[in-house]
């Protein structure tokens, strides 16, 4: 029987996850959407899975590609998926903080934001969703050790977690330039935020319209 064939939500790209336990969900997508043009620039996505941040910034016209992930068989997922498109690209499978490569015009990053407490079993889904692995401050060592100095980064993190986030931007001296939050429609409240990311004092930030979904599905 012929394997059905992945497409990436509003990008019309082609992509192989079949077989892992972490698939691309709307956290993924929301966030993919969320990137601005990036023509020519090169772009890191720390714990990039299979891929599918890639694609949608070389969909938005990004040059040089490059991922990082703890994940064997997540990175062979991402190289099929990339070379469908580019071969303008580098994959590197270590944690981001043994990460050693120069500097990017983009970082992108769905990190695993989940506190804590409740953790899975599975060891795989723990390092994909808990903060086990990549906690906040860690994440943020990473964004200015691989940010150019105009550089950007996009990230997508808990909603009702944004002072932490927001306290951490002060620390390392990034300033939100825009930022999004998540709704489902059947929550009184926010489940995510999206912002973008620049080196420099925080200053007014353009809060664009909320991003709907229901059930998993965008409206």
């Amino acid at each position: 029987m012929k394997k059905k064939t992945d497409y990436l939500k509003y990008i019309n790209y082609e992509f192989d996850q079949e077989g892992l336990n972490y698939k691309v969900n709307t956290d993924t997508v929301a966030l993919g959407m969320f990137l601005d043009p990036m023509k020519h620039k090169s772009v890191l996505d720390i714990g990039c899975n299979s891929g599918a941040l890639l694609l949608y910034a070389h969909q938005k016209g990004a040059g040089h590609l490059c991922g990082v992930d703890i994940h064997e068989d997540a990175l062979k997922n991402a190289e099929k998926n990339l070379k469908q498109y580019t071969d303008d690209f580098e994959l590197y499978c270590c944690p981001v903080q043994e990460l050693e490569a120069g500097q990017y015009d983009v970082v992108v990053c769905n990190p695993p934001f989940f506190e804590m407490n409740n953790v899975t079993p599975d060891e795989y889904l723990k390092e994909a969703m808990f903060e086990c692995l990549l906690p906040l401050e860690e994440l943020f060592k990473a964004l200015r050790k691989f940010m150019k100095a105009n550089g950007e980064a996009y990230l997508i993190y808990q909603a009702d977690r944004f002072p932490e986030l927001y306290d951490m931007c002060r620390e390392y001296k990034l300033k939100i330039m825009k930022m999004a939050f998540v709704h489902d429609v059947h929550s009184r409240h926010a489940l995510r935020v999206l912002v973008k990311l620049k080196i420099g004092p925080m200053s007014k930030v353009k809060i664009l319209k909320p991003v709907m979904i229901d059930a998993g599905k965008f409206v």
